[in-house]
């Protein structure tokens, strides 16, 4: 029996920290993870802000397990949006630190050209992450997403050994699979592509039907969460696994709020969906005897 750690993204509940707060209870969660507050990306929050989110969060009893940023959704041909982008991934360790999350999950440029040309770029500007990182004791979590270069975990695990240090790890989300233009499968393709890179786990469930994807509860999409996670189990994963709605139950996320997920617009209708997800995946962990730790 393995212990997962049990969080969900704060956003996909709501852009009010107290209603995260909230639910991560009800539920029994030990974590959340932070994206966007207040209808603004973490980073574009006050520091005072900051410190009364840590502030409540602490005393709710909860840890904040990660920090879902932006970073390097950007064009790797413009320097500047580059260059901004590396100033926005210190700010997000100051951050990290700041708030005791041990991770950075980021990504790996907009997908506006062929992967293997693209590739030493992506390297070079990944390797380049690594001092900051080091500055801060943050580890930069890399996460296969449709409109980046890396698309699936086979493509992620490839930058992440190019990169060569143990800042640099890897996000596993089997739901993405689900919207990849390569086709690879959750499981086992896209588990044992990245198996013994994976730091951190989403979960969120889609069904992929005649080239359309849509976003589902957990456990009713085409992910097979019963299988991924019976290996997890099987593997001694004790990490955390945290929940990525990117589901709502009287509307349809559009394709740009699943790009660029942030804000009210985006959170609206969260909270109802993210409970279907919580209780599924509970019931879940349920059935193959795994407690949360």
């Amino acid at each position: 029996m393995t212990g997962f750690k049990l969080g969900v993204i704060t956003d996909e509940i709501s852009q009010n920290i107290e209603d995260a707060i909230r639910i991560a209870k009800q539920y029994g969660l030990e974590g959340l993870e932070l994206r966007s507050v207040d209808g603004k990306q973490l980073h574009r929050l006050s520091d005072q802000r900051v410190e009364e989110i840590a502030a409540m969060i602490h005393d709710a009893g909860l840890q904040v397990c990660g920090l879902s940023t932006p970073v390097f959704k950007c064009n790797l041909k413009n320097q500047e949006e580059t260059a901004a982008h590396h100033r926005m991934l210190r700010r997000y360790a100051e951050l990290a630190r700041r708030l005791e999350a041990p991770f950075i999950r980021g990504f790996s440029f907009w997908a506006d050209g062929e992967w293997d040309a693209a590739y030493p770029g992506i390297v070079r500007e990944l390797q380049r992450t690594v001092p900051v990182l080091e500055e801060f004791g943050v580890r930069f979590i890399l996460e296969a997403d449709p409109s980046v270069f890396a698309t699936n975990g086979a493509k992620v695990a490839s930058l992440v050994r190019a990169v060569s240090s143990p800042r640099v790890r890897a996000l596993y989300d089997p739901g993405n699979n689900l919207w990849d233009p390569d086709g690879e499968l959750p499981y086992p393709d896209g588990y044992e592509a990245l198996r013994g890179l994976i730091c951190h786990i989403h979960a969120k469930d889609a069904v992929r039907e005649q080239g359309r994807t849509d976003a589902i509860a957990i456990g009713k999409g085409q992910v097979g969460y019963d299988r991924v996670l019976a290996r997890l189990a099987e593997d001694g994963y004790d990490g955390w696994l945290v929940v990525e709605t990117h589901y709502r139950l009287a509307s349809t996320l559009s394709e740009e709020q699943l790009k660029r997920p942030a804000g009210y617009a985006f959170s609206a209708g969260g909270e109802e969906a993210t409970m279907e997800c919580l209780e599924s995946l509970l019931d879940l962990l349920g059935q193959h005897g795994q407690k949360i730790c």
